[in-house]
């Protein structure tokens, strides 16, 4: 097809998903500077994408009430769906890749719609696009896969590290900075926790953190551990039992990405914090679980551990 004037990105969530999704948003907005990019998001990871200028419309979805009975969630998709159209969007790419993703995309008229092949997509997303990728590698890195979604639009992209999408209001960055040099400037940013479903595979035993964290203090490293509310006693067990390092703040989403985007490197685990944080730039190691650092780790200088 010629140029496309508009196309809607389709990702939902999770909030480390979205993240990975903006090297393709920039690699997209680079090869159509004048298209109408709009994205499909649910409510919950909208505050790490706010106010991104790559982006003309957002269209959010408000998964509070797909879980507040049918008649509500038929109400909220039907509105979303609605919204959708109204944009009159000539592609969609379903970065999503479930059926969810596939039904809004094929309801809301879009007449292109890309996605991934059977078997690569899950929830036979592929029955609601029209345009389907296969991957050489299916288990290749996941800012990669998201690339090559581009291609049925002629764009032929790899990851730009000058370039990764990532957006941080200036004030919230400035202010950052500011908190960074209150705190002395430590080298090092820690993120233990992970959400509720995958605490129990993903995150790393209580004495395992306390033993690392005084050997880093051993060796002059000072660490500085984040948190979010899944995790809150989990974290403050940890640095309470360590006896060393710092506590970071209560934070929102986006004061912690830009806090992140200050240290000299990170260590967690598989989480959306550390894809906040090599998306900066950060070197990053993180202890992977059953996920496969290949697949799921950054692509910058990492260390997956087992």
């Amino acid at each position: 097809m010629d140029q496309p004037e508009s196309i809607l990105i389709m990702r939902l969530g999770a909030i480390g998903d979205c993240l990975r999704v903006l090297p393709a948003l920039a690699a997209l907005r680079r090869a159509f500077p004048n298209a109408k990019i709009g994205w499909a998001v649910e409510h919950w990871v909208l505050p790490v994408l706010a106010d991104h200028p790559m982006v003309d419309r957002f269209h959010v979805l408000n998964r509070k009430q797909l879980r507040a009975g049918s008649r509500p969630a038929l109400k909220e998709m039907n509105r979303h769906i609605a919204e959708i159209r109204a944009e009159q969007y000539q592609v969609l790419l379903d970065f999503h890749g479930r059926a969810k993703s596939g039904w809004i995309g094929w309801r809301s008229g879009i007449p292109l719609r890309i996605g991934y092949a059977k078997g690569q997509s899950t929830e036979k997303n592929h029955w609601f696009t029209n345009h389907q990728v296969r991957l050489e590698d299916p288990l290749e890195n996941r800012v990669s896969r998201f690339l090559h979604l581009l291609e049925p639009l002629g764009v032929q992209a790899s990851f730009d590290p000058k370039n990764s999408g990532i957006f941080i209001p200036e004030p919230w960055r400035n202010a950052a900075r500011a908190w960074y040099g209150e705190v002395g400037k430590p080298a090092l940013a820690a993120y233990p926790g992970c959400s509720k479903h995958q605490a129990a595979y993903h995150r790393w035993p209580v004495e395992k953190w306390v033993e690392l964290l005084r050997r880093l203090d051993g060796d002059g490293t000072q660490t500085v551990l984040f948190w979010g509310p899944d995790e809150a006693d989990y974290v403050r067990t940890i640095h309470q039992q360590a006896g060393v390092g710092l506590l970071a703040p209560n934070t929102k989403l986006v004061e912690m990405m830009a806090m992140l985007g200050q240290f000299r490197a990170f260590i967690g685990t598989n989480s959306a914090a550390m894809h906040m944080a090599w998306l900066q730039g950060v070197p990053s190691a993180f202890f992977s679980g059953p996920a496969l650092p290949k697949t799921d780790g950054p692509l910058n200088p990492v260390l997956g551990v087992g």
